[in-house]
């Protein structure tokens, strides 16, 4: 396939990918408006903070895939791209070791006064009086807000310091995650009121979209304890940040952001933040994922996503709509001939069946196979005896899912 990197990714990704037998180009300096120029022809689509407009999609010829080397997505038009049938993957988790760590690099640095002893020691001045007087964080409550793969590392490494980990109930979370949170040993609350309220430092671990913008707003800011630490590594955009100067200045709260609203679009550019240079603000320049480490597990993150859409079945496809949707399914035993799905879609078509998701597996000995095909409408009468009378079919079942 012609993959487009459109982002710098450390070099392994291209080796691996052109080892396989792709052709890759590399543009690290590509705007949307390039993408526009530059998308013909494009199979694959590799981007981290480059933004994927809906106009680049629709005048991309061939574009099949786009991967966003990172977790979240929103750079991506992903409803563009789910209407043009092009499937958009992330890769979530790779880079979840970094950002927890630098969590707790603003963390320690806030409470042991880290920037500000720095700063004085360089110009001179020996004050241990002074920042011998931190508070020490072991035997605290630290509260995590989002409890996916980078929540997780940070609840993991915050029990070594010594710390009491609460989150937030959900429903959905899959057996895997509930397992490790039971592992670790978080204890869940039922609202964010209560998480914050019981916290004395609250981390925030969510991805960025319509749900979470202004999250924590003044309301909940409110609830904080006096004197407690905020950390964002996630997105400027979930902290209501002239909330969050105000009730720095009225409670004593601290806050440990790597990430802030309107940040430059260039990696080296300046930055007029009132948050940024505040005298109770420990920042960072939205470093989070940025490590060798991290970079080279992203970079395999990405060719294993790649690997796996060449091999049908996308990992971590975030728009494809999941499977048992249909409203009916059809399941057909047949032989492993040509034209027999053809002659069993013809049928569903004529049936004014819409096939949503279909799966086709052989037996061994290739002699057999057995074709679920997932479909929405009415099961007209008769639709049994038109399927079992095709050449090659050896059984079918209908299940109308409605009446389950």
């Amino acid at each position: 396939m012609k993959i487009l990197i459109a982002d710098k990714l450390d070099i392994t990704a291209t080796l691996a990918l052109e080892e396989i037998g792709h052709e890759v180009q590399e543009n690290h300096l590509a705007t949307s408006s390039d993408l526009e120029k530059c998308i013909q022809g494009i199979e694959v689509l590799v981007v981290r903070s480059t933004k994927v407009t809906a106009d680049v999609l629709r005048v991309a010829d061939r574009l099949s895939l786009v991967v966003r080397a990172g977790a979240g997505v929103d750079n991506i038009d992903v409803v563009a791209a789910s209407e043009l049938g092009i499937h958009v993957c992330n890769v979530p988790g790779r880079n979840a070791a970094a950002v927890a760590e630098l969590t707790f690099a603003l963390l320690l640095a806030i409470d042991r006064q880290i920037v500000e002893g720095a700063i004085d020691l360089r110009k001179g001045i020996w004050n241990k009086k002074s920042y011998a007087a931190a508070d020490g964080i072991m035997g605290k409550t630290i509260g995590i807000i989002g409890l996916g793969g980078i929540g997780l590392s940070v609840a993991e490494r915050a029990k070594a310091f010594g710390l009491s980990v609460i989150g937030q109930r959900k429903n959905g979370r899959s057996p895997e995650v509930e397992q490790r949170i039971r592992q670790i040993g978080i204890r869940l609350t039922g609202s964010l009121e209560d998480l914050v309220a019981q916290s004395d430092v609250i981390s925030v671990h969510v991805p960025f979209n319509q749900e979470t913008i202004g999250l924590v707003d003044e309301a909940l800011l409110r609830k904080f304890k006096d004197g407690a630490i905020l950390i964002n590594t996630s997105r400027g955009e979930i902290v209501d940040e002239p909330a969050l100067i105000k009730v720095m200045q009225e409670r004593g709260i601290r806050a440990g952001l790597d990430v802030f609203c309107n940040e430059p679009a260039s990696a080296e550019s300046s930055i007029v933040s009132e948050l940024a240079s505040h005298p109770s603000v420990v920042g960072s320049h939205h470093i989070g994922a940025s490590t060798s480490q991290a970079s080279k597990a992203v970079a395999d993150g990405v060719v294993d996503a790649i690997s796996s859409f060449e091999n049908g079945d996308p990992l971590n496809c975030v728009n494809q709509a999941p499977a048992g949707e249909g409203t009916s399914q059809v399941r057909v035993r047949h032989l492993d001939r040509v034209g027999v799905l053809a002659s069993v879609l013809s049928t569903l078509r004529a049936a004014d069946l819409n096939v949503q998701n279909m799966d086709n597996r052989v037996f061994r000995g290739k002699k057999a196979a057995v074709a679920s095909i997932e479909v929405v409408g009415p099961v007209p009468l008769g639709l049994y005896d038109e399927l079992i009378a095709l050449e090659h079919v050896l059984g079918v079942s209908l299940l109308d899912k409605r009446a389950v």
